[in-house]
């Protein structure tokens, strides 16, 4: 084994111990990364197997991260009573107690933040529409570490931003969109486009599970009011009004995106094979 110690990740406030295969809490300092210190992110890790929180805390450590890991709800539970809520939560297989879906719940309950979903395809069969409404993203495993950091890195980058430039409560979606969805507007190249109610919130379902293809029953449970309703009739012309708004080209859309046979998806970036029309 090494002996640079620049290679072994900081240890602060709770030490490590490993019970058997397992770390019992522990919290990884972050390194100096590239974040300035005042404005590290929190992430909580909570994921029984010790191979995948190292390797996870580590690689977000390296990036300027803040990290807390545990293996069970109630380490999670006694990182939120020392620490608060965090930034942002990867949950994966937990030890005993509560389960992944609960943990992700009782989070969602406590505040609004990311969660990602470490999950396999048995999981995402399961669950279906359900995982959908309780997560922000799932990652399949096996995942590789850049995916995770990417993924971890845009969902922070949508949390509303206190600057003069951008309004608090504007999502950004990319370098030209910004959605403001209590407002209901959008800003297109720096220009304020208005949507309807319904158009807000059908661009917010797709915002805050980028990358998942959400299904046309999930969508108009999220958009459409309930005593309104919907049909997929009037699921197909919102969809295209907001095209019309937003998309640089309507007609070979890049943010609201037709899955064939399947649904509608914001993708990561731009994939025309993935569009029909």
């Amino acid at each position: 084994m090494s002996n640079d110690r620049s290679a072994v990740p900081d240890i602060r406030d709770l030490s490590l111990r490993i019970h058997g295969s397992h770390l019992s809490v522990s919290q990884f300092a972050s390194h100096r990364g590239n974040a300035p210190s005042s404005e590290r992110s929190q992430i909580l890790i909570a994921e029984n197997n010790m191979a995948t929180r190292i390797l996870l805390s580590t690689s977000l450590q390296r990036e300027g991260y803040t990290v807390y890991a545990a293996s069970n709800s109630d380490e999670v539970a006694e990182i939120i009573k020392q620490h608060g809520l965090p930034d942002l939560a990867i949950l994966g297989m937990l030890n005993g107690g509560q389960d992944s879906f609960a943990v992700a719940s009782d989070l969602q309950h406590r505040g609004k933040l990311p969660v990602l979903f470490l999950v396999s395809s048995t999981d995402v069969e399961r669950k279906g529409e359900g995982l959908a409404a309780l997560v922000n993203d799932y990652i399949p495993r096996p995942f590789t570490v850049s995916d995770v950091l990417m993924r971890v890195h845009h969902r922070l980058m949508q949390r509303p931003a206190n600057t003069d430039a951008t309004d608090p409560q504007e999502v950004i979606i990319d370098e030209r969109l910004r959605l403001n969805v209590l407002q209901q507007y959008v800003m297109l190249d720096n220009e304020q486009i208005s949507l309807t109610p319904t158009e807000a919130r059908l661009l917010d379902a797709l915002c805050q599970h980028r990358g998942r293809v959400l299904s046309p029953g999930f969508l108009l449970a999220k958009a459409w009011d309930t005593l309104q309703g919907g049909t997929i009739q009037s699921l197909w012309v919102h969809v295209r009004r907001l095209r019309n708004k937003i998309e640089p080209d309507p007609q070979h859309p890049r943010y609201v995106v037709t899955v064939r046979g399947q649904g509608y998806c914001l993708p990561w970036r731009p994939e025309p094979e993935m569009i029909t029309q």
